[in-house]
Parts: structure tokens; sequence; C-alpha cells
């Protein structure tokens, strides 16, 4: 289960979760402002730092090419059990 483990997505440049708007001119004053919010992906695709999906599953989201909720992973191990009295207790 080693490549199955939650990492923190986050949604593309551009798209209706990201509040700067589209990419802008690569020349123009407005894409140094717009870049400091954004980054690139292996993938060759720009995401939105200011808009996270959350946590993910990096093998399930590959094996199914889109973002697979960390809750919905096939391989993940049961959540850790609540804590049902306080320490010290």
């Amino acid at each position: 289960m080693t490549d199955h483990k939650p990492e923190t997505w986050f949604h593309e440049a551009g798209s209706d979760h990201c509040p700067h708007g589209a990419e802008p001119d690569r020349h123009s004053d407005a894409w140094n402002t717009w870049a400091e919010h954004h980054t690139g992906t292996p993938q060759d695709i720009f995401i939105c730092l200011d808009a996270p999906i959350g946590p993910c599953c990096s093998a399930c989201s590959e094996e199914f090419d889109e973002p697979i909720s960390w809750e919905h992973c096939t391989q993940r191990t049961t959540a850790a059990p609540a804590v049902t009295e306080e320490p010290g207790r």
C-alpha cells in the first residue's frame, strides 16, 4: 500500500474554483501576480494554490485519471479509532 497515501490536491488554474481567473499573457505585468498563486504539475497543468481540493489518494487518482478523495481510496486502511476517553483519565 506504499503508493496509496493522502496528498493535498488543488483545482486547475482558471477553473470556477480559482479566484484569479484565466491565465494572462505571459509577457504582461499581470503574469507575475498571477504566477505567484499558481504552479505547474508533472502533467503540464497549472494548478491554483488558493483552491485546494483536499486530501486525495495519488495512486487512485492516477489510476482513474481524476482526483479521488482519500476517503474513497480503494486501498485505504480503516481510519484511526475515535478517542473515547480524555487523556489522563
